[in-house]
């Protein structure tokens, strides 16, 4: 073996000390260091020396750290290992470390306690002495660098770690004061001290240790989250633990944590478009800044909030006693939602500069991130002021009833209960969320509007089974399922609408790109309650009709009745919206968004009137009921409906379109600007070739096989592309004047046409920005009327930017407009996808 080592090694194999020593040299080698700290300790006290001490103490333990590394990574025996144990040299590296308060002492002693936690040498972790030492170090090493820290938080979670696997170990870090432990359970007598809640540090410093480092950002909070959830798994398999838990202020420590991290929270969300950088669907519109559209960046504050949130969620997903958990929802109810959210909500200004929108926002976060059951149910059900007959009810199992709680959870109730009660709070059950959502989604503040058509987005796309507590339902019919016949009849209304818009010849490509999106999304959102299940949340037959008279849906209504004046990012949120609502398998469509089947009109009469002139292949019998190819035929027939069975979205739709219809025959070349505008959003910051065509083109131009600006622009991942490049579009040379359109075509030989080596003519690109800066006057009804031509100076700017709107909030320019018109086009591709997608899906069109 040597001669092989000396080979490959080379001549540098000789240099070094052979690392490969017996187990007698290398335990008299490790006695001999050990021997060294000691003799360091007892003479610490003397000042004229503490910096050759401190110096040789880093050597000590570095020494050691070597030789327990080789040696746990070798075969048994571990000599050091077992003398490090019985010498307990762990609580001399402990006082030195301590003593001399130097970082690179503090984490070579944490490598050596992590060394001896890993190696699993029988008296180590389960020795008390050892557990002082180090829970001494951690509490009371005075460190400033994150990586010492973070490997000081890794020995907690070593130990919650072998204490999840070995509850065996558990005494050693557990000793709760015997004498102030309650009595056996039933026998009545408890003493009252023990439900006050109180600070027990000297029970289990362990756990405490790890909950002052819960809400760290980096490997330290993720540390220290971990074992927490380590240690209160353990509970399942020791009793005494989980009386613990129950009676000791940890449910009040994480609640009031939490609500700490909230109050802390800007009341003001910044703009997310940094640097004049926005999306292109949004610099290609008068863009007033509105924070709440996208992802706000909240920014550390609100990250570590959201951490220790979904700690919470962690927590109670992991916790496997049930009165634990229970404890720690109802402390989270009162000393959160009740003390801090929900006033939060109540006290927020909705004037410009406010805190509506931004409160708003951060609970539009909170329930986007967590999707605990229990958790989600505690805060809908509060905030909504739930239940109702069809809403969210806690069934409570017959292991749990009152009478079977322990004595523990008892009081701790009580104490929870007379805490809440000292200050009287207002209450959901006369101001909701719904009020308060209602009050938002008619507000003036575009900021407040858009964060409240976010927070309706997120309840009905992931927390659906509480639609029915933001929307008044009705019961579903017996049957409310449709024919072929007449989803085919639907589906064609729905699409004669955007092909009304655009006749895109790539609509079948769009479309198919909506109908996969749909199928993910449906899918993923399949609601199916579990009747075992504690927690049943919404209806558990059959979807809910949604009353066309609740307030929060007229008002929804009444915002996409306004759809071409509204700013871009009010119609993504308002879309956003309506598809989250058809994208529930927990509401119908029926009555809001198509005809509901009982309104439907066959024309059966005229499919008799064919029969007769055709031969009978029967022998003259009447025609057989059971026939299976009639049934077919009879659910293949297309209804009618009159015009009072409209649903209030689609009547909507057909107002919109008929104003498109409105300005194609005063606007000129209206289809064409559509479809560069189409175009352009679809293309992202790619530039258009700058050069006319020889021909008007007789269609919309195809766009590639990509996903909606619609969807694109909902998605968290957002292109920011700069303002000034994307308006330097040229549509046509004959949109150099708002004149008469020339439909004539360009000779080759013409001046305008320009080939791609030709520049741009400047007074083109100024032609068509004070084009598509001409200004529309939006009326108090919503709708939008042509501006005299100079009237507010729109147009008559220069640069390289579309003029804006938002210098005078009454007008809106035709670029704006064109904007909302490929936003409204996609929509309904987007909700033609769902209606066909669902009714496979759900099952929701048959045949009789």
């Amino acid at each position: 073996m040597d001669f092989w080592s000396r080979l490959i090694g080379g001549s540098r194999s000789s240099t070094k000390t052979p690392r490969t020593t017996t187990p007698v040299e290398r335990l008299t080698a490790f006695k001999k260091t050990c021997n060294s700290l000691q003799q360091i300790w007892r003479s610490s006290g003397s000042p004229s020396r503490e910096a050759a001490a401190n110096l040789h103490t880093r050597h000590c333990i570095d020494r050691l750290n070597h030789v327990l590394s080789d040696e746990s990574r070798g075969p048994a025996p571990h000599p050091c290992l077992s003398y490090a144990s019985t010498s307990q040299i762990f609580v001399t590296v402990t006082k030195l470390a301590l003593t001399y308060q130097d970082e690179v002492i503090i984490g070579s002693a944490a490598v050596f306690f992590n060394t001896l936690i890993d190696a699993e040498i029988e008296g180590i972790v389960d020795n008390r002495v050892f557990s002082r030492a180090l829970v001494d170090l951690v509490k009371r090493a005075n460190v400033n660098s994150e990586d010492v820290e973070s490997r000081l938080v890794e020995l907690l979670f070593g130990v919650a770690n072998n204490i999840r696997l070995q509850p065996r170990i558990l005494p050693a870090w557990f000793f709760p004061n015997r004498s102030q432990l309650p009595e056996e359970e039933g026998s009545g007598r408890i003493e009252e001290r023990q439900f006050e809640g109180a600070t027990r540090k000297d029970d289990f410093p362990l756990f405490y240790l790890l909950v002052d480092y819960v809400h760290r950002e980096g490997r330290a909070g993720d540390f220290a989250r971990t074992g927490l959830l380590y240690l209160i798994e353990t509970a399942k398999q020791s009793k005494e633990l989980e009386r613990w838990l129950i009676e000791s202020d940890l449910a009040t420590l994480m609640a009031t944590g939490l609500g700490a991290l909230y109050s802390q929270l800007s009341r003001h969300v910044p703009s997310p478009f940094a640097h004049g950088e926005m999306p292109t669907i949004i610099a290609l519109s008068d863009h007033i800044p509105v924070p709440t559209l996208l992802e706000p960046p909240t920014g550390s504050d609100f990250e570590s909030f959201l951490s220790y949130l979904l700690f919470w969620q962690d927590t109670i997903d992991h916790c496997p006693s049930a009165e634990v958990n229970d404890t720690l929802l109802d402390h989270f109810q009162v000393l959160f939602l009740q003390q801090l959210l929900y006033p939060s909500l109540l006290e927020s200004s909705d004037v410009k500069g406010g805190s509506t929108a931004a409160v708003l926002t951060y609970l539009y976060r909170i329930l986007d991130a967590i999707d605990q059951p229990q958790l989600v149910h505690r805060i809908l059900h509060y905030l909504l002021a739930s239940p109702t007959e069809k809403e969210p009810v806690v069934e409570v199992r017959s292991d749990r009833v009152r009478k079977h709680m322990s004595m523990s959870r008892r009081k701790s109730l009580e104490m929870l209960a007379a805490f809440a009660g000292e200050e009287e709070n207002p209450s959901p059950s006369l101001f909701n969320l719904v009020d308060l959502i209602l009050l938002s989604i008619k507000s003036k503040n575009e900021d407040t509007l858009v964060a409240t058509l976010r927070l309706v987005a997120i309840l009905l796309r992931r927390h659906h089974s509480f639609a029915g507590s933001l929307i008044k339902t009705n019961d579903p019919a017996l049957d409310g399922r449709r024919t072929v016949g007449a989803l085919n009849a639907e589906m064609q209304q729905l699409l004669s609408l955007a092909t009304t818009i655009s006749d895109d010849p790539s609509i079948h490509e769009s479309y198919e790109s909506y109908a996969k999106d749909a199928t993910a999304v449906l899918e993923s959102r399949l609601f199916i309650p579990s009747p075992r299940s504690s927690l049943l949340d919404g209806p558990a037959d059959q979807p809910l009709e949604v009353r066309t008279d609740d307030a929060v849906f007229t008002a929804v209504i009444s915002r996409l009745e306004r759809f071409f004046s509204n700013s871009v990012m009010t119609n993504l949120a308002l879309t956003d919206v309506i598809t989250s609502l058809a994208s529930s398998n927990l509401v119908s469509l029926d009555g809001w968004l198509l005809v509901h089947p009982s309104n439907y009109q066959y024309q059966k009469s005229a499919a008799k009137e064919e029969s007769p002139s055709e031969p009978k292949e029967s022998s003259g019998d009447e025609p057989n009921p059971d026939d299976p190819v009639a049934a077919i035929k009879e659910s293949l027939l297309e209804p009618t409906w009159s015009e009072n069975s409209v649903p209030p979205v689609l009547k909507v739709l057909k107002k919109l379109v008929d104003q498109i219809e409105t300005w194609r025959q005063e606007i000129p070349d209206f289809d064409i600007l559509i479809a560069a505008r189409r175009e352009l959003l679809h293309s992202g910051d790619t530039l258009m070739e700058s050069r006319a065509p020889t021909r008007p083109p007789t269609r919309p131009p195809t766009r590639p096989s990509s996903r909606a600006p619609l969807s694109r622009v909902r998605s968290d991942q957002e292109r920011s592309v700069s303002r000034g490049r994307t308006t330097e579009i040229i549509y046509d040379a004959r949109l150099q004047s708002p004149g008469p359109s020339n439909r004539e075509s360009t000779p080759a030989s013409s001046p305008h046409r320009q080939t791609p080596s030709q520049p741009r003519p400047p007074q083109m690109a100024d032609n068509v920005r004070r084009w598509m800066a001409k200004p529309y006057h939006v009326e108090e009804s919503g709708e939008l009327r042509p501006a005299p031509e100079n009237g507010n100076g729109l147009g008559e700017e220069a640069g390289d930017q579309e003029p804006q709107a938002e210098v005078l909030p009454n007008f809106v320019t035709l670029g704006h407009i064109l904007t909302n018109v490929v936003i409204l086009y996609e929509f309904i591709l987007e909700l033609c996808a769902i209606v066909q997608v669902r009714s496979t899906l759900f099952e929701e069109a048959v045949y009789q």
